[in-house]
């Protein structure tokens, strides 16, 4: 060992794609501004985290990415981030099952990211070049689920062997949504961001991702002009984790969440990915 460093890795919002990522449909990725640190002195490791737990951010992977990360800096006094996200997924593999591999490597690399998983052995992945000001984005958390990711990814995987053409519409329909919301990145959408996060979320309550009490808040939401989506595996016997929340007027938003008295978060997308601190 030498010296003492401290190494972090963000977690992540998946702006569109979740679930249809693990069977080779497109995602839209968002590095965040909320991090998971690891360090490393005389010895001893400390870990500390503000990505909320199970909700959809990407705590697990920004632990696989850290973990990784320091294990790499150890050995070759550097970050190489191809070995660290390779290493970073074999964590999440035996922690989730069937991940697509997304989390650990928007962590990794950072910023916005369009991926996707081809097969098991390869999966691509390209940096996306912002125009333009982004939207606002808020998030609101309706809890914990009760259900694992794993569980989540099960759940739908059980649903597609059942009924795999229904299925595979609504995944059709949803890298629809994603690449419409590429185009709006890229400044050359004719579609509102707002019209492509209300239309996501219907098509993720379509695959029974979303708990009941979840969809009700995102109906209130929707009803005094906003527009929000669960972003991650979600939740359906309670709650849904994380809610990507947006609205043309944010006073509109505040007002709304104190009165339902639910905590707004406001978040920045497509942070820096792993790095060393110190």
């Amino acid at each position: 060992m030498f010296g003492n460093f401290e190494v972090s890795a963000p977690g992540k919002l998946i702006i569109s794609g979740e679930h249809a990522v693990v069977y080779g449909y497109p995602a839209l990725v968002a590095a965040v501004d909320k991090r998971l640190s690891i360090s490393l002195a005389s010895g001893k490791k400390k870990i500390e985290s503000d990505i909320p737990i199970g909700c959809g951010m990407g705590s697990s992977a920004a632990f696989a990415v850290a973990t990784s990360a320091a294990r790499t800096f150890l050995k070759k006094k550097k970050l190489d981030l191809d070995e660290i996200n390779k290493m970073a997924y074999g964590i999440e593999k035996k922690r989730h099952g069937n991940p697509s591999g997304v989390d650990n490597t928007v962590s990794t690399y950072g910023g916005f990211l369009w991926y996707r998983k081809e097969s098991e052995g390869l999966k691509t992945f390209s940096s996306i070049k912002i125009k333009g000001p982004l939207p606002k984005i808020y998030l609101i958390g309706t809890g914990k689920p009760i259900e694992s990711t794993k569980e989540m990814v099960t759940r739908v995987g059980k649903l597609y062997k059942k009924d795999p053409r229904n299925i595979e519409t609504i995944f059709k329909k949803i890298e629809k949504v994603t690449r419409n919301l590429l185009q709006f990145f890229h400044g050359e959408g004719v579609v509102g961001f707002q019209e492509l996060i209300k239309e996501n979320e219907a098509l993720l309550e379509k695959l029974g991702v979303v708990s009941d009490s979840t969809v009700k808040l995102i109906r209130e939401i929707e009803k005094i002009g906003g527009a929000a989506k669960i972003s991650g595996a979600g939740g359906r016997k309670d709650k849904s984790g994380i809610l990507l929340v947006y609205h043309k007027n944010v006073k509109k938003l505040q007002n709304f969440a104190k009165e339902k008295n639910l905590e707004l978060l406001g978040v920045k997308l497509g942070e820096e990915g792993v790095r060393i601190e110190k």
